[in-house]
């Protein structure tokens, strides 16, 4: 007969953080309570608790981060360099102007089709979002119940990560944000997080725009030009 599984409240936390640092992944309060068979009130107040504790070590490297309702154990922005020392520099293909305009609209506007964002593009999008999707920013959310079926898009807790964000409605609302920031994102982004990471936190993007109208100029990118 197998013991009964049982956790005190002294143990909990140390379960909690157990689960997040195996998981590799975003894991759910739900499933955490689910698995470790307590309240969900329990684990979400052990969670806040932990991230805390990680946040005000200024000589950790890691934190935890929330998106939505789920949970992810990660290394701090601060420990870029370190990381590319013992895994080689991690190279990706920058993103052009069109891409993160594709993504605003997506990111404003979810979940909505390819048409739907050709219509406030004005061009054909098909290769963007294939882009976007690859990076791991955008990712389909079913189909729209319309004359053959079209899939739906909508931004990713992938997103919500990298740009250091719990939910789509901490976005900005549109009134703050200019077109040429969405158009500069990719600048806004490297700069606000000191040219490190793109983690990022709204105020910083907001500060960068700020710094940016009050006659700072912004370094453009010239790669990637053959997007539409």
């Amino acid at each position: 007969m197998e013991d009964e599984f049982r956790i005190t409240a002294q143990e909990l936390s140390g379960a909690v953080e157990a689960i997040l640092f195996v998981s590799g992944d975003s894991v759910s309060a739900d499933k955490i309570a689910e698995t470790l068979e307590c309240r969900k009130s329990d684990v979400a107040e052990v969670l806040k608790t932990l991230m805390d504790k990680y946040d005000q070590n200024p000589w950790g490297g890691l934190c935890i981060r929330r998106t939505e309702d789920s949970y992810c154990m990660m290394t701090k922005p601060s420990e870029k360099k370190v990381l590319e020392r013992l895994l080689g520099p991690k190279v990706q293909a920058p993103l052009s102007q069109a891409s993160y305009e594709t993504l605003a609209i997506i990111a404003y506007n979810q979940p909505c089709t390819r048409s739907q964002v050709e219509t406030v593009r004005g061009v054909s999008s098909d290769s963007i979002i294939s882009r976007l999707l690859d990076r791991g920013w955008i990712e389909e959310a079913g189909n729209l119940d319309a004359p053959g079926r079209p899939a739906l898009f909508r931004t990713s807790r992938q997103f919500l990560l990298e740009f250091g964000i719990e939910s789509v409605s901490e976005l900005p609302s549109m009134e703050l944000m200019s077109y040429k920031t969405i158009r500069d994102l990719e600048d806004s982004l490297r700069k606000a997080a000191g040219g490190e990471d793109r983690q990022i936190t709204i105020d910083s993007l907001m500060q960068t725009k700020s710094d940016d109208e009050a006659g700072n100029p912004i370094e453009q990118d010239g790669a990637d030009n053959g997007d539409n």
